[in-house]
């Protein structure tokens, strides 16, 4: 299909990123042409057959998008649309992935400095688990007589290295409530033996080695307070060597879990050497307008920071990983996100979700959404503990155990990064 785009205009570069994320969505490309008179599909604000076009929207993303307050640009319901009431499907979609409504909505941070679920059009809409820009590909697809091609969805499973050495507080303090006289002896013996109970990484090896399936491992190189009070590693990242040679070895990843502190990512990943350029923020500590241009300016190569703490789903409305895109450099920024999906501390400390019902909640997620999506599901370690979190333990093993049988691949950052990366030499 032939594809015309009106160059010198603020909607260019937006509508070109789109149609290439759709077509690296539905793996093909688009022949693009210079003249509309060659053309299937044209966007040209001065030509009858034009695809709708909503030039206010793309002017305000070019010069002030500290306007386009999802409020404003979402009156009734989450399209936007053009001064003749025509849905723009295409702006839809580059507002929705690359987060431009938290650009537009910085001033009511929470105490950690991040984003808040409830100020959100997801909140709003009550939307958060619809996949509502895979939704929009594939109503343009069907308006432009294109099959959808579907493709069986897949899981990046992650772990969060916070804290190796928390349980003798906080599993000794839970038994001691149930009165568990011998799991307090047991748990003081693992420490005087130098066996903490969080510093389960063999477990987690384990479960997975079992279920031929591999994750990804994010640690922290600085020890310390760092802005917001934030809490960093409670171990000594060179001193746990042996740990992260353990998770190379077995065939697993090491990657960079960004510490709150003034180092860059450069020096946290130059301080630990052994660390592949991968990066989640710790605490999801992280804002798109902000952060993605020093991801991009690093060596980091893939990130998988964009989730709500406080709630499951789709914080960008987009199942799948994607390259984001920076509109000044006219360019997708040079690294892949894989927006995370599920949380063991969302279902925790935030919604406060009955343990019992966590599986089954994931399971009907990806049911529900069983193509054409990449779902990132992080399990802290010490959600592997028999004591305290062991109901995150038991939950955790029945997901691995479906993921399992239903033969659902589970993806490196590596794979993410190669069926994700977009092609991009374009000029204006």
């Amino acid at each position: 299909m032939k594809l015309f785009i009106q160059k010198q205009t603020a909607f260019y570069f937006p509508v070109l990123y789109v149609l290439q994320l759709i077509a690296k969505n539905q793996q093909f490309s688009w022949e693009f042409v210079d003249e509309a008179a060659h053309a299937d599909l044209i966007w040209d604000l001065q030509h009858p057959n034009t695809q709708p076009i909503a030039n206010h929207f793309y002017e305000l993303l070019t010069t002030n998008p500290a306007q386009l307050n999802h409020k404003q640009v979402f009156k009734v319901n989450p399209i936007i649309e053009t001064p003749e009431g025509k849905s723009d499907l295409i702006a839809t979609i580059y507002y929705m992935v690359n987060c431009i409504q938290e650009s537009a909505d910085m001033n009511d941070l929470d105490k950690f400095g991040r984003y808040q679920f409830e100020n959100s059009y997801q909140y709003r809409f009550a939307n958060t688990t619809q996949n509502l820009v895979q939704e929009y590909m594939n109503q343009l697809l069907s308006t432009w007589k294109l099959k959808v091609k579907q493709k069986q969805s897949a899981f990046f499973i992650s772990h969060d290295i916070d804290t190796l050495y928390g349980s003798k507080f906080f599993d000794t303090q839970w038994a001691l409530k149930r009165k568990q006289i011998a799991v307090v002896v047991k748990l003081m013996c693992n420490e005087i033996l130098l066996r903490p109970h969080w510093k389960n990484i063999d477990r987690v090896l384990k479960i997975h080695t079992e279920h031929d399936m591999k994750s990804t491992f994010f640690w922290l190189v600085n020890q310390g307070r760092g802005d917001s009070g934030i809490k960093n590693a409670d171990y000594n990242f060179h001193r746990e060597s042996a740990l992260q040679e353990k998770v190379k070895a077995a065939g697993f990843t090491n990657g960079l879990h960004k510490s709150s502190s003034t180092m860059s990512f450069d020096e946290e990943l130059a301080k630990g050497q052994r660390l592949q350029p991968y990066n989640r923020y710790h605490y999801l500590r992280f804002l798109p307008s902000r952060d993605w241009k020093k991801i991009s300016d690093s060596q980091i190569e893939f990130d998988s920071s964009l989730g709500f703490a406080e709630q499951f789903g789709f914080r960008n409305s987009y199942g799948n990983a994607f390259q984001p895109f920076n509109l000044e450099a006219k360019k997708p920024y040079n690294f892949v996100e894989a927006p995370l999906t599920f949380m063991d501390g969302t279902f925790e400390k935030y919604m406060k979700y009955p343990t019992d019902q966590i599986a089954t909640t994931i399971i009907d997620f990806y049911e529900r959404n069983n193509t054409n999506c990449v779902l990132s599901l992080l399990w802290h370690n010490t959600h592997f503990s028999d004591y305290r979190y062991g109901d995150y333990w038991k939950a955790y093993k029945k997901i691995i155990a479906y993921l399992y049988e239903a033969k659902i691949p589970v993806l490196s950052p590596d794979q993410i990064i190669k069926e994700n990366t977009l092609s991009w030499s374009v000029t204006d």
